[in-house]
């Protein structure tokens, strides 16, 4: 089945469909490749391995990750309906994903400890939203805690858990009123 377009975006595209789907480890190269309508020698040459190709649909799907919910943040003036936004985001996200959760903690429930390189692309992942809300919390007057922060991405994180388990939003939406009660408090 073949299709118009250039191979490795093909891949890339039927890989994170695949593995956000249906899990890193059930899906297979051969249904990758059948799917994209690729020859598998496009696989080696552009990503040489499917922990390779792993890899980059961990870093492609970090950066579309963040210019969505940047693109959300962005459309406010207000620093703390800046902040606000971003649950306003999962709000919006995880209903269009039939809550199947975050990419990043569903691959490092596969993988474990045995890609190490993986696994750090998921924990660069985390590393940058925490910071990035932390920077959201510090822009609003007032607010410079870093416990604060931390709580509210605790929140964050654990409402995108509990939404996937109860297939609901009210998690999401429970977690943006506290974080609003948290910063009033300050």
């Amino acid at each position: 089945m073949a299709r118009p377009g250039n191979p490795k975006e093909k891949i890339m595209a039927t890989a994170g469909r695949l593995f956000y789907e249906q899990g890193y480890n059930a899906t297979g190269i051969n249904q990758v490749l059948e799917e994209a309508g690729v020859a598998k020698a496009s696989l080696y040459t552009h990503f040489g391995s499917k922990e390779e190709l792993g890899l980059a649909y961990l870093k492609e799907a970090r950066m579309q990750w963040f210019a969505a919910i940047t693109a959300v943040v962005e459309q406010k003036t207000d620093p703390e309906d800046r902040l606000l936004a971003t649950f306003e985001f999962l709000e919006k996200q995880l209903p269009l994903q039939h809550f199947k959760g975050c990419r990043f903690i569903n691959m490092l429930a596969e993988i474990g400890d045995a890609q190490p390189e993986m696994q750090q692309q998921v924990l660069e992942h985390k590393r940058k939203l925490r910071r990035y809300l932390h920077q959201l919390l510090i822009a609003i007057p007032g607010q410079a805690a870093a416990g604060t922060a931390d709580t509210i991405y605790l929140l964050f994180e654990g409402a995108i858990v509990e939404s996937k388990i109860y297939k609901e939003i009210w998690p999401v939406k429970t977690a943006k009123k506290t974080v609003k009660r948290l910063i009033s408090m300050d």
